[in-house]
């Protein structure tokens, strides 16, 4: 496909045939998504596909065929090497070049621009096919243009040849030159969209192709699609985990980065679960398979990321419906053109100059580009950064976004309450009343009870009968006697609550016979890492937050308070954060509901825009638009702005793409030409070709968006940089959105805090092997200012954390012997 007049011919083709009820064309994705029932078969659907002179096969399958870069740069040499005595023939004169006797000029130019167009003649058969079957597309416009100059140019010199007149101007060299550019141009545009592409294709790259295998006691090694559930897969360090499961011997610290963003290795040993794409950065497994293939996080994760980079946003709508009018449009304009300069000039050679100048220059390629090069960075980047965007729509919505809807159970906190505080207000022992409540609690599956259990300690009593009730709590029957477990409301009577109202920001639980209070539980969960900051960035970003939690107010307002959120909504039930989301929308405001649980999927899908944390459940991630792998807040900064960041790059094409119709239409129509203003049919051509590039080329600067970090909470353990050194990080964060780090969370020692540390990432190209790897690595580490340097060698991918230049880590890797670049360079 070339332009969208392509694609949206596809799309008409398809949705042509009986049976089919959605089709949907990504440009910039080459790829097609067909909901059909019968009679509509797949055959049918390949049929008319290749009826258009595309070539198509099944998603996911692999075809050894020559990259379209490749045939798209030998078609320009073959023509540039015709297209250079050409010129010389044609326009070699005007500079005092020698030139042959005119009839030796004709025909050499007619060899010579004959011989281009059979090198270009995929513009011809596809611009052809496109017409004949009602889709023209830019092939048409290029193969009428080139076609009608070469054509007009043979009539006269036949005509010459013939005994009339010797022509003022032929025009071989326009019809020659047309393609040649527009190749040039589709080339350079291809180079671009692989670029823009290229964190996916980092993604599709990094499961191993051979995965180390126990069978029979032995260790084979085999490809990984025969790997089966069950297996034991051996992976040592440097490896990448080929499959989820289970862990049955060793231990290992993996780096899960490609798959949540989590920057820090994990600690993993004998009886944790691990999932496909994290890589062995130290220690030894033995995996038992569970999920293999299709079924892995890590292809679901990359179908996700497929899914989101060839579908449609909204705003791309208006485009699709001016490109599929635009062919004919411009085909009228161009013939009206000609015309009218005949008319009004009654010369032939300018009316022609005229009207394939609007034929070559118009661009329906820009139009069709503009979003879907923008949405694929997008969503590769999203990936990269542990943020997955299930589609176009969430891309473009979330960056419109207006209030920010936070549930604070596991997203705001950690998620994991611990008892902060035992009240014993009885006369029982200690020991007795913890085993009532942990007898109380026991049958419970609500966090909170689960905390209680775990803190009274193992016991053999059990009730007699439990029942839960919403919102409140539960009420158990223990040896004869009924206790009450939960908040204040669900006591028979009135308590006393002072301590609820002293112990400020924590939730007290009451544990109550018929009569009294035995004991109080006070639990407090935890702010995640990196909350009170991301908050305070996403308020200075114009965020309106709003935290809902089902705790009570006097809990909510002292975490809010702690955050740094203004607005908060305690004791809320499910449906009713479904009903703040609501609320807000009816405003019109454009509402974001983020949330982990069961509890939060009414609000997620209920908002504009729902954003799952990767550890919630999965009712909670099917309901949302965009799931957050890492489950770290911060992500949720990340996954903001890089939408507002795609959408402004969104905007951005399009009015180039609108603009430059709007103007270059009108030139090369001649329309100014009485000012001297007017654009040959070749200016024309290169003028075309790099519309389409600058809008390739604009969407690669999403690639360049910078992980948001935040300041932890351990300057005991990694100092805080002085005023100077804030002044200094202040401004380097303005510009890769970062906010300056304290330090890093962890209790090590001062020289392994990586955390504060500007992150490059290097593709290398050339390693092949472990010694490959290990080059790299020492050559990196050699320079000036790196901390830490991680190889990926199936990734190709080096990640330097340190203060090093990406110039300065790009000479050491290419001094080594291998290709290294980076977008940061």
């Amino acid at each position: 496909m070339s332009c969208a007049a392509c694609a949206l011919g596809i799309e008409r083709s398809v949705s042509r045939i009986e049976g089919v009820e959605s089709v949907s064309v990504s440009l910039a994705g080459s790829s097609m998504t067909v909901s059909f029932v019968p009679p509509a078969t797949e055959q049918a659907i390949f049929a008319a596909v290749t009826s258009l002179g595309y070539s198509v096969y099944p998603y996911g399958e692999t075809h050894d065929v020559t990259p379209e870069s490749a045939r798209l740069l030998r078609r320009f040499l073959f023509s540039l090497g015709f297209l250079l005595p050409l010129m010389w023939f044609s326009m070699g004169g005007m500079i005092g070049l020698p030139q042959p006797p005119l009839a030796l000029s004709l025909s050499l130019q007619f060899v010579l621009s004959a011989a281009i167009l059979v090198v270009g003649r995929r513009f011809f058969t596809s611009g052809v096919r496109a017409l004949v079957h009602r889709v023209p597309n830019m092939d048409t416009l290029v193969s009428l243009a080139s076609a009608a100059s070469f054509l007009y140019s043979v009539v006269l010199s036949v005509l010459y040849f013939a005994g009339g007149a010797a022509p003022h101007h032929v025009f071989f060299e326009s019809a020659a030159m047309v393609p040649t550019l527009v190749t040039l141009g589709k080339f350079l545009e291809e180079k671009g969209k692989h670029r823009t592409g290229r964190e996916i294709e980092r993604l599709i790259k990094m499961l191993p192709t051979d995965v180390s295998v126990l069978r029979d006691g032995r260790e084979v090694v085999l490809p990984a699609e025969e790997v089966r559930v069950g297996d034991l897969v051996l992976l040592r360090q440097g490896d990448r985990v080929p499959v989820d499961g289970v862990v049955t011997e060793g231990t290992a610290f993996v780096d899960t980065s490609a798959i949540s963003g989590e920057s820090m290795p994990v600690e993993v040993r004998a009886g944790d679960t691990v999932i496909s794409g994290g890589v062995l950065s130290a220690g030894y497994l033995t995996i038992r398979a569970e999920k293999v293939g299709a079924e892995t996080t890590f292809s679901r994760v990359l179908e996700m990321v497929r899914d989101a980079s060839s579908s449609k946003a909204p705003v791309q709508r208006v485009a699709d419906r001016i490109a599929g009018v635009f062919v004919p449009v411009v085909t009228g304009i161009s013939l009206l053109t000609f015309l009218l300069w005949l008319l009004l000039s009654h010369d032939l050679d300018a009316a022609f100059r005229y009207g394939i100048g609007v034929l070559v220059i118009s661009c329906p390629c820009a139009l069709g580009l503009a979003t879907p090069v923008a949405v694929m960075a997008a969503a590769g980047k999203g990936a990269s950064l542990g943020v997955l965007y299930k589609n176009a729509e969430s891309i473009e919505v979330l960056s419109k976004a207006q209030v920010l809807l936070l549930d604070k159970t596991a997203t705001l906190t950690e998620g994991k309450p611990e008892v902060r505080a035992f009240y014993n207000l009885s006369e029982l022992p200690d020991e007795r009343v913890l085993a009532l409540a942990r007898a109380a609690e026991i049958r419970s599956s609500h966090p909170l009870a689960t905390t209680i259990v775990s803190y009274c300690g193992e016991g053999d009593l059990s009730p007699d009968s439990y029942e839960y009730l919403t919102g409140r709590g539960g009420v158990a029957v223990i040896e004869g006697t009924r206790y009450y477990v939960g908040n204040a409301s669900l006591l028979p009577f009135e308590p006393d609550r002072s301590v609820e109202e002293r112990e400020k920001g924590g939730t007290t639980v009451y544990f109550a016979d018929e009569a009294r209070v035995l004991a109080l539980f006070v639990l407090a969960d935890r702010p995640k890492r990196g909350a009170r900051e991301t908050m305070a960035l996403l308020a200075a970003s114009g965020y309106r937050e709003v935290m809902l939690t089902g705790d009570n107010a006097r809990v909510a307002a002292s975490v809010a308070a702690d955050l740094g959120i203004d607005e908060v909504r305690a004791e809320t039930l499910p449906e009713d954060k479904a009903t703040v989301a609501k609320e807000y929308k009816d405003q019109g405001f454009v509402t974001v509901m983020t949330g982990d649980g069961i509890n939060d999927s009414p609000a997620l899908k209920c908002a504009d825009v729902g954003i799952a944390m990767g550890q919630g459940t999965d009712v909670a991630i099917d309901a949302a638009d965009v799931v957050l792998r890492s489950g770290e807040i911060t992500a949720l900064a990340d996954a903001l702005l890089l939408a507002r960041k795609a959408f402004r790059v969104i905007k951005g094409n399009l009015f180039w793409a609108f603009f430059y119709n709007v103007v270059a239409i009108p030139i090369a129509a001649g329309a100014f030409a009485s000012f001297g203003v007017s654009l040959t049919p070749t200016i024309s051509a290169a003028a075309m070709s790099l519309s389409s590039l600058f809008v390739v080329t604009n969407a690669l600067r999403i690639n360049r968006y910078r992980r948001v970090s935040v300041a932890s909470d351990c300057a005991a353990v990694c100092p805080i940089p002085n005023a100077a050194e804030q002044d200094a990080l202040s401004v380097q964060n303005e510009k890769t959105n970062d906010l300056p780090a304290a330090g890093c969370g962890e209790e090590k020692e001062q020289d392994m805090c990586f955390h504060k540390d500007p992150v490059i990432v290097l593709t290398v190209e050339g390693m092949m092997c472990e010694h490959c790897k290990a080059r790299v690595e020492k050559a990196l580490s050699a320079v000036s200012g790196v901390r830490k340097v991680t190889v990926d060698l199936a990734a190709k991918t080096a990640t330097v954390r340190g203060t090093a230049s990406a110039d300065a880590l790009i000479a050491a890797g290419t001094d080594a012997g291998y290709t290294a670049t980076s977008s940061q360079a």
